[in-house]
């Protein structure tokens, strides 16, 4: 009887867990569908939603910008956001078609693919850590006000940090397995990954790397005992997995290209990047057949080139200092710093220091926590060291679900904690919800507590960490409420003036970093519209004062 009533203690435990997390992720969900109701159409969702329905429409030629270039950063994965139109298309007229047709609908689609990355972020922390843990790291994922902002929207951005997440959690499945179904699933994720986003190009050496330290102290004993023919025969399995691999995930990529001109020789793409123009150059490799859909490759040369020439974006900027196209070093970090919540950062610091004295917790580090670690690093060196588009949070949001998991080992003992310990753990997740709620809903602008003058946050990022367009409809509703007042003019004036942030620091590829320097310098803003565009109120004596010590009004 005791035996019995433990089972379903432990059954009915197991169904609350279900339900909590069940409610969480609704809430998330519910959350960000009412937050977006506002947002307005941002400046990268057209092309991403244009591109999403050429695939759709069976075309998946890269589409022209309005500067007349090909587009570097659309992908299949797009179309995902462009089927609930699609599939609009084949009803009749009434309430549900004009709902599927909405651009609400396919924001919903970007939605419900982050609500399956909270999952399983849960799920993943869960397996390592425990309940407690998965609570934790599903909490951090879906109260981060980055995470809601681009889980809003019809871009790329949460389906690569998703693809990449759902690669490495199924290739920790396979090293321990070594399934034929779980060494698909990988491979699936990891052609999904690569019909994401470009950021997923390095995964597969990654997989390989943490297959590889996984392994590690098999093989090191195998050695010592059978020789170096057993390194001899891993070398062989790992070849095998590594053209299994390439296979498969070069078909996907066909696949979700729609086997656009896949095998063209090299010499016949018109290459404009430094990298791609070298290799196109080496003679015994021009007549070389590419495997890969012709777009695939060409996105990828238009990627390596804008990153060099800036050619696509604007002046980069950090911390009130611009650059024309070269990166700041640590720039994600700074961004990092100031954009997510205080309350998390600390979680996360603590679960590392934590972790890292504590000999317990990492004894089964090759066998774990390698899977979460390595991808996060090798981003964090990238992105802050080598790479040169600067331009929001977002590109690097790809390592946040991955840490969010690893934040889970510091619950592993929760039943443990003490007293005060919980109590600090609760003001945290108080401070959090607290941070959160009070930007809603203009989580695209978020700042932590160390921005505390919400008006100055141009002074340490710009971009899309602070404006994307997001904001227009509140724009239009201000401009309507105060008809005096004055939209970017184009020389010194006094009043209302109302400049969009990317403009005022000098960002925009649309007009010269010069253009605001008179208002930047010598005024500061009495407000802001939704936190995107600065309000500042100039009296006639203000700029009279002004005007006589300088040339700007002439």
């Amino acid at each position: 009887m005791i035996t019995s009533l433990r089972n379903r203690i432990r059954l009915n435990f197991g169904q609350m867990q279900n339900w909590i997390v069940f409610v969480l992720i609704a809430f998330f969900i519910v959350f960000a569908i009412i937050s977006v109701q506002k947002v307005s159409i941002t400046f990268d969702e057209p092309s991403h939603y244009k591109y999403g329905t050429n695939i759709l429409n069976l075309n998946s030629d890269r589409i022209l910008l309005p500067s007349g270039a090909g587009d570097d950063s659309k992908m299949p994965i797009s179309a995902l956001n462009a089927l609930p139109a699609k599939i609009a298309s084949y009803l009749p007229g009434g309430v549900l078609r004009d709902f599927l047709q909405g651009f609400f609908a396919a924001r919903l689609m970007t939605i419900l693919f982050s609500a399956c990355v909270a999952y399983l972020v849960f799920r993943w922390a869960r397996e390592l850590y425990g309940f407690y843990a998965g609570l934790v790291a599903i909490l951090l994922y879906i109260l981060d006000p980055n995470i809601i902002a681009h889980s809003q929207l019809v871009t790329t951005d949460i389906y690569a940090a998703g693809t990449v997440l759902f690669s490495c959690y199924w290739m920790w499945k396979f090293a321990s397995t070594r399934t034929i179904r779980d060494g698909m699933m990988t491979v699936l994720m990891l052609g999904l990954a690569l019909l994401a986003k470009y950021t997923s190009i390095v995964l597969l050496p990654l997989l390989l790397l943490m297959l590889l330290f996984h392994d590690l102290p098999s093989l090191v004993t195998a050695y010592k005992e059978k020789g170096v023919k057993v390194v001899g025969r891993y070398i062989g399995q790992m070849a095998v997995y590594l053209v299994v691999a390439c296979v498969f995930a070069c078909l996907i990529i066909n696949a979700g290209f729609l086997f656009n001109r896949p095998f063209m020789p090299l010499n016949h793409y018109p290459f404009e990047s430094h990298m791609f123009v070298s290799i196109q150059n080496v003679s015994f490799l021009q007549n070389i057949p590419i495997p890969f859909p012709y777009p695939y490759l060409q996105g990828l040369d238009r990627v390596f080139y804008n990153e060099v020439t800036g050619a696509e974006h604007g002046a980069i900027y950090l911390l009130g200092q611009l650059h024309s196209s070269q990166g700041f070093p640590g720039y994600f970090f700074v961004a990092s710093l100031l954009k997510v919540p205080i309350a998390s950062q600390l979680i996360l610091i603590i679960s590392f220091v934590v972790y890292a004295v504590n000999r317990q917790r990492r004894r089964l580090f090759l066998r774990n926590e390698i899977f979460l670690l390595v991808p996060v690093i090798f981003y964090a060196i990238y992105f802050n060291f080598f790479y040169n588009t600067q331009i929001g949070i977002r590109f690097y949001l790809v390592v946040f679900p991955l840490l969010y998991v690893f934040a889970g080992n510091l619950f592993a003992t929760w039943q443990e904690f003490s007293r005060n310990q919980k109590i600090a753990i609760f003001v945290l997740a108080a401070w959090l919800v607290a941070s959160l709620l009070s930007y809603y809903p203009y989580y695209l602008s978020y700042f932590n507590e160390i921005v505390w003058d919400r008006r100055f946050a141009y002074k340490y990022l710009s971009d899309s960490n602070i404006e994307w367009g997001q904001g227009e409809n509140y724009l239009h509703d201000y401009m309507a409420a105060h008809p005096g007042a004055i939209y970017m003019p184009s020389r010194p004036r006094s009043g209302l003036i109302v400049v969009r942030a990317d403009f005022l620091v000098g960002v925009s590829p649309k007009s010269h970093p010069d253009l605001y320097k008179w208002l930047r310098e010598n005024f500061q803003p009495t407000g802001t519209i939704a936190y995107e565009y600065l309000v500042f109120d100039i009296s006639p004596h203000e700029l009279k004062q002004f005007c006589s010590t300088t040339d700007y009004c002439q």
